[in-house]
């Protein structure tokens, strides 16, 4: 399983995130780039993170979440 910080260039909030969870990777994208992923899915902040992994690790991930 993967977790990926995705945040915008110059954006103090990502890079805070990002110092604070130095292991887990990071990717810069231009805000034009990700607008109507973000309006798709209810995003309205950056950074946000993605998690990316088998199905049952992905279920394993959101029961936990859900229970926190």
């Amino acid at each position: 399983m993967k977790k990926i910080i995705v945040g915008i260039p110059n954006c103090m909030q990502c890079k805070t995130l990002a110092s604070a969870c130095p292991d887990v990777e990071r990717v810069e994208v231009e805000p034009s780039d990700i607008l109507n992923f973000a309006r798709a899915v209810g995003i309205k902040s950056m950074p946000f993170v993605v998690v990316v992994g088998e199905p049952h690790e992905l279920q394993k991930e959101l029961s936990v979440s859900v229970i926190n």
